[in-house]
Order: C-alpha cells, then structure tokens, then sequence
C-alpha cells in the first residue's frame, strides 16, 4: 500500500513537500522498509525539519536497528536544526529505548545549555531516560529538581522505582502524588501494582487494587494481569482461579500469558492443570502470537513434559509463527553491540568465548550448577548445558569484559526475560569480576552485586 501511495504522488507531482514525504517515512518504516525511508531521507537534504528526524529515529527503533538510530540522533544533533521541547523529549526517549545512558547524559546537557531543561515536558522525558537507562538515582534527583510535574512525571517515577525492584519507594511516590492532589489514573495504579508485586507486597497491592474504585478508576484488564503476577509471585494459584472468576470482562491472552508464567515458577504441585489450561487458552485464543508458544513450551519443558513441549513447538510449526529471537545488547564508546544466543558473528568473537568459558570454568569452581531445566529440549544433560552456556546475555556480558577491566558498572539490555539459569550465573559472575552488573530485561531491572541480585531472586 505504501508504494502504491508513493507512486500516486510521483505520478502527480507531488515532490519536495515535507508534509507528503515525513508521512511516506512514517508509512515505510512501519512495513519495515527502512531502505526506502533512507532512501527519501537522503532525497530531502537541506529541507529536513523536525519531523523528518523523528521520523526516521523512531522508524530505526521500531525496527530493532539500534545503532543507525543513535546515529541518527547525532547526526541531528549535529546538523544546526533547532530543536524545541517536543523534538528534545522524542531523542531522549530513543536513548531510553536502547538504554543510550553516555548519549541520553550528553543530551541533558545540550538541554541546559540551550534553556530547555526547565520544560515540565523535557524533565519528565529526562527522568524516564534515566530510570529506563539504569540510573534510578538520576531520575530521582531530576524529579526533586522539578518545580512544576504532570500526570507523565508521577506515573514514570512510580514505574521507574517499580522496574528496579524499590517497591516501597515507588509506594512512597504514589503516597506523595496523593497529597499532592494529583489525581492517579488508570496508569498509575499499573505502575503501582507492578511495584507491590516486584516486592512481593501482596496484602499491600490488594488493598490498592480494592481502592481504584474510590478515584473513580473502573479495573481494566491491565490491572487484573497486574493482580495475577502479583499472586502469582507469591504462589497462590487458588488466588488467581478466584480473581479470574471475578473478572467482570472474559480473560484475553494477557491474563492467560500472566497465569502461564506464574504456573512455572510456582511450586504448588496444582500448577500443573491451571498451567495447562492456559496453555490451551492462549493458543486457543491468540494462535498467531509466536510469544504464547514459547511461554507454553517453556512451562512444559519446565515441568518435565517434553512430549507437550515438542507438541507446542510442532503447533509452532504448522502454524508458520516464528518465535522472536532473544537479543541482548550492550552501548559503549564505538556503538551499540547486539548478540543473540549461539552468535559467532561478531569480529571479537573469538576473545568473547574465549572469556565466557573462562568465566564459566570460574563460576563453576565457585558453586555454580547449571539449571538445566531452562533448556527447551529433551537432551542429554551435557548439550542441554552447552545450550544455556551461550545464551545472548552470557555473550553480552564476556563481550564487556573482554573491552574494559574498570570497575565501572556492566549495562545490558534484553529484549525477553531473562531465563533462571541465566539469572544463577550473573550473581555469581558479579562475585568472580567484582563489577556490578545492570540487567533489564522484559519485565524488570536486575541489579546484581557481590553475588546477590536486587530482586532477590523473586522476579
């Protein structure tokens, strides 16, 4: 359709208006086209304006190319265009998006310097970077600075708190937002029942929950999945059958993808009927969605059942889905680095293994046990541990460690969860290196020091 669209305006005429092409950008980098949007981007030099770049930005993002969209953020920046509080605020959350902590520190200061650190807009993007970048303690000192907050700034320092496992601050911030007379929405109680469940505050987050009704907040979906995660965490699988009978609209995949998960970390030995009734479920429901296949062979293979395993991965199969491949990536000096599990393609890659399997030989000898549970196939014990020795954040972290031997922090970001085993081998890792190291994965920070994890291994 996009092509179609193009050819209508070069077959009227209609060339060099940045209205039609900034739309032609938006349009190809959503069909994944980011040829065909650099390709218009380098037609229009020396007419650019601020949405040309955003466009492009956010066109890099939503196509999983990290590097050219940090590229692309200092290119403009280096380009003499003007930048308002709205242009400011869409380079800052790019920044966010691929953890950009170096970039998205020298951006607040090109902010200051061109007087826009003081916008409420601009200092709630810069709280989001830094909570979103690994710095909590950066987005804190930003919103104690801020004279004026808006709804976005409460909901992200809730959030921000919740990601990295402070849930009492981020009840702390929610308390404070109450007295302040700011009126919590829909959002806020996500973050803040994110935030009970990520400290395993489950009386605390029902309370909360029974009390949305009292702001004039009807309980979406979102918040029953939070309610679920949040029992779930805390093992009580009879607690989410009684919330989902509750439940005054009918479970979606979400709900179902939330029990599947608390199903496989539950020790409760009725979690296995409950798991495979939302395995059933979800298939059942969203067939498409590559993820639901992974989470229902994932709590097969965890629960021992590799013919239900093999019969999701078939389903799979017949049904063409491609699961997503998990990918960690690491942002120094030179650029962006991604890794996914397996990978040789990466030119140090010789001295990344080289370290990974030196620092597993350490971790071993220091009581590390590989947990090969999280290995998705019914294999003889010795492969199923190869499989889990080069998973894309093991390589994120060797890859470091072969580049720096500071005691500076190890930042890694992950597009999925990360897996237990995984989990196990950072804590001990942190102990071997002596280097904090900052994982955030799909659900959460994971703040690992001196062989201990923030979560406390309850995540």
């Amino acid at each position: 359709m996009g092509k179609q669209v193009h050819a209508m305006v070069l077959k009227h005429g209609i060339t060099e208006d940045n209205a039609v092409d900034n739309a032609l950008i938006s349009c190809y980098a959503k069909s994944g086209d980011m040829n065909s949007c650099e390709h218009l981007f380098s037609k229009m030099s020396g007419r650019r304006d601020a949405v040309s770049w955003n466009s492009m930005i956010a066109g890099y993002i939503y196509n999983g190319n990290l590097q050219e969209a940090m590229d692309c953020v200092w290119f403009m920046v280096h380009s003499d265009q003007i930048m308002d509080c709205c242009t400011f605020s869409i380079i800052l959350n790019a920044c966010a998006s691929v953890a950009a902590l170096e970039r998205g520190m020298e951006m607040h200061a090109y902010g200051i310097r061109s007087h826009l650190g003081s916008d409420v807009v601009v200092e709630s993007a810069l709280l989001d970077m830094y909570s979103k970048c690994g710095r909590v303690d950066y987005a804190s000192k930003v919103f104690n600075s801020m004279t004026q907050r808006n709804e976005f700034s409460w909901n992200s320092m809730i959030s921000g708190y919740a990601r990295h496992g402070l849930g009492r601050k981020a009840l702390e911030i929610f308390e404070e937002m109450q007295r302040s007379r700011e009126s919590p929405d829909h959002v806020t109680f996500i973050s803040v029942l994110s935030a009970c469940s990520h400290a395993g505050l489950v009386e605390r987050g029902l309370k909360y929950f029974e009390m949305m009704g009292g702001h004039g907040i009807i309980p979406r979906i979102e918040h029953y999945s939070c309610v679920i995660d949040l029992l779930g965490r805390a093992g009580k699988l009879d607690k989410i059958k009684e919330y989902i009978q509750r439940m005054p609209m009918k479970p979606n995949a979400l709900i179902w993808r939330t029990v599947l998960v608390a199903c496989r970390q539950s020790k409760d030995g009725a979690k296995i009927d409950l798991g495979r009734e939302a395995s059933r479920m979800l298939l059942e429901i969203e067939p498409q969605n590559p993820v639901n296949y992974v989470l229902a062979s994932n709590f097969h293979a965890a629960t021992g059942m590799w013919e239900d395993t093999a019969k999701a991965r078939a389903a799979m199969r017949q049904v063409a889905v491609r699961k997503e491949a998990g990918r960690s990536w690491v942002t120094l000096c030179d650029g962006v680095h991604t890794f996914i599990a397996g990978d040789r393609s990466h030119p140090n890659s010789k001295e990344i293994y080289e370290k990974l399997n030196f620092l597993l030989h350490n971790i071993r000898n220091a009581g590390y046990v590989p947990l090969t549970e999280y290995a998705l196939y019914d294999l003889e014990e010795e492969n199923k541990e190869e499989l889990l020795s080069y998973h894309s954040e093991k390589l994120a972290v060797a890859f470091v460690l072969t580049r720096s031997s500071s005691g500076s922090p190890i930042r890694i970001m992950k597009n999925l969860r990360v897996c237990g085993d995984c989990h196990t081998a950072f804590r001990y890792i942190s102990q071997i290196v002596r280097r904090q190291i900052i994982l955030r994965d799909s659900i959460r920070f994971h703040h690992f020091e001196d062989g201990k994890c923030s979560c406390e291994d309850y995540w």
